[in-house]
């Protein structure tokens, strides 16, 4: 399942809002950085990294 699908139903923004929100997340940032390896994991793992920076204003990960 896309990323921005997952964000859309389970916090229930229209999907240009959600778009926009991943799309300027510090997540999809290390997504698009191949050193991390951030692009290797799963969608619902990058969701969970996505949620963690929107509740807790940062990425909670040690690896990247």
């Amino acid at each position: 399942m896309d990323i921005v699908d997952m964000i859309t139903e389970e916090q229930g923004l229209e999907y240009d809002e959600a778009m926009n929100k991943f799309y300027n997340s510090e997540v999809f940032e290390k997504l698009q950085d191949k050193e991390t390896g951030l692009y290797c994991e799963s969608s619902s793992y990058v969701y969970d990294l996505f949620c963690d920076e929107l509740n807790l204003g940062h990425i909670v990960q040690a690896e990247i």
